[in-house]
């Protein structure tokens, strides 16, 4: 109960740190999906892609606060960090002030920049959107500060409770689960894909809980596993179009069990429920997903033939990299060997499984995992076939579908090697508590304080010592709450960070050195 309860905390103040830190508009598309809430919120209808605009109030405050260079190839009109920090200080305030000051009557005006984000089915937004509205006439960065939060707390929760739930599921035995839970809770893409206004907050956990869903069903099959299962399935799907992936699954575990009769009770749940939604796609824009990349014209055939053109071990190399470190719509990146050895230990966790007789149960978290791993690398032709060759791996956002059942059969294959597992568990909690601390110290307060260079050790000695000053000042021209909030928010996951780390991992080698009755 002890760890339950430091696991939860831990959940809550990295979801409103991350919120908080995170720049305007700094979050993966984020003004394109907040501009999808606002009208929904100003019951404007559902968006459409290709005639649709962000509000004037959005598209105003797109040219006030300082962006990536990254956001600048798509959006040429915005100022780039770098410009912006070598600004007067007193430009920078008055540039603040007027963010701060926009005129929320804005929102009902239309401002020269596409929604290209418009495309996306409106579950997570609907629940966006009365927040939004309500807090219509505070001004926009309080406002999205405000959604941050909301998705992010509500996003972590859902995620923790699925994930324990499927790790319990898995049959990962208590220590391990709760090294499991707190690697999630100490990635930094949990956080990048969760804390911003957008849908990935929803669908991530939705993902966790289908695969719950399908497990039990496949352990107990029943008329009523499968109306979760499916409707779960109905809810992703109406929430994000990489779903559509996962439709196959459901059936082949009805078919597989010879269950006629619940294969078709899935398929009408489908039907039922988020069929009118692609129905919709279809006869609007003649494609089932709607995406910029689908209605370009780019199908199975374009993917299919292009698909030889990509260097796939650099692909996968790159996206597993991407899918624990990628910063934020900065797209900067976390020391590559750092990286390397938390992917080896997580393949090392899995070859420990593999070799560990699993049990049919776990068989089908594979199976879910290399269907959506095919999925990305669909996703990853198709950008590079849409960029000409600019894009070559899936978005990294994307891959979080994966990371808890990852993570929870590295940890089942770890819990049932005795020593060997020990240590890979150990390994695993304090490399990804190290990431995180790394995180908001080295990287992130240092990148939105307008600093640079190299983040030695002595350089971070210096900026955090005679330079303080300067980089406080500077992140509280940037963040969405004062500088001295983020410190003081950052000490305290920090010390989380430790505390799990020595409540959590497995010490004591009598709790977890007796190997499981299922391992070799």
């Amino acid at each position: 109960m002890r760890v339950r309860v430091l696991l939860v905390a831990y959940a809550l103040f990295n979801a409103i740190l991350y919120s908080l830190l995170l720049p305007l508009w700094e979050g993966f598309d984020e003004p394109f999906h907040f501009a999808y809430v606002q009208q929904l919120g100003n019951l404007g209808g559902l968006p459409d892609p290709r005639t649709d605009r962000l509000s004037g109030e959005v598209g105003a405050s797109l040219l006030l606060a300082p962006a990536s260079y990254a956001v600048k190839q798509n959006l040429p009109q915005v100022t780039v960090y770098g410009e912006y920090f070598s600004w007067p200080v007193e430009k920078r305030q008055a540039a603040r002030r007027e963010l701060y000051a926009l005129a929320t009557e804005g929102r009902w005006e239309r401002s020269n920049f596409l929604n290209y984000q418009a495309h996306h089915p409106p579950l997570a937004y609907l629940a966006l959107a009365l927040p939004e509205r309500v807090l219509a006439e505070v001004s926009l960065p309080l406002r999205v500060a405000v959604l941050r939060i909301l998705a992010a707390l509500a996003g972590s929760l859902l995620l923790l409770k699925g994930a324990a739930r499927l790790f319990e599921e898995l049959g990962v035995r208590e220590l391990y689960k709760d090294v499991a839970l707190f690697c999630l809770l100490s990635s930094q893409m949990t956080w990048a894909t969760l804390a911003h206004i957008g849908n990935d907050w929803l669908a991530v956990p939705l993902a966790v809980w289908f695969l719950v869903a399908s497990i039990r069903y496949w352990r107990c099959p029943s008329r009523r596993g499968v109306l979760l299962a499916a409707a779960l399935l109905a809810a992703g799907l109406l929430t994000k179009a990489y779903f559509v992936a996962f439709v196959p699954f459901p059936a082949g575990l009805c078919l597989w069990r010879k269950r006629w009769r619940e294969a078709a009770l899935a398929a009408l749940i489908l039907i039922g429920l988020a069929g009118p939604w692609y129905a919709r796609n279809l006869i609007r824009y003649e494609v089932l997903t709607g995406t910029q990349e689908a209605r370009s014209g780019i199908n199975l055939a374009a993917v299919w033939r292009a698909a030889p053109e990509l260097d796939w071990p650099a692909v996968m190399s790159s996206s597993a990299r991407g899918a624990l470190w990628t910063g934020n719509n900065t797209f900067s990146t976390f020391s590559a060997s750092t990286l390397h050895l938390v992917i080896g230990l997580i393949l090392v966790g899995l070859g420990l499984w593999a070799t560990s007789r699993p049990a049919s149960a776990e068989w089908v978290a594979f199976s879910y995992c290399a269907l959506f791993a095919l999925a990305l690398a669909y996703s990853a032709v198709m950008s590079h076939v849409y960029t000409y060759g600019a894009s070559t791996g899936p978005s990294p956002w994307y891959s979080q579908v994966l990371f808890a059942p990852v993570l929870g059969l590295a940890l089942l294959g770890a819990s049932r090697w005795g020593r060997a597992g020990r240590f890979t568990a150990i390994a695993m909690g304090l490399l990804f508590g190290y990431v995180l601390v790394a995180t908001y110290a080295v990287k992130l307060i240092p990148l939105y304080g307008g600093y640079e260079g190299r983040t030695s050790l002595s350089a971070l000695m210096g900026l955090y010592g005679s330079r303080s000053g300067m980089l406080m000042a500077n992140l509280d021209t940037v963040a969405l709450a004062p500088a001295w909030v983020l410190v003081v928010l950052t000490g305290v996951v920090i010390l989380f960070t430790l505390a799990g780390a020595t409540m959590i991992l497995p010490t004591k080698p009598s709790a977890v050195s007796t190997p499981s009755t299922e391992g070799p």
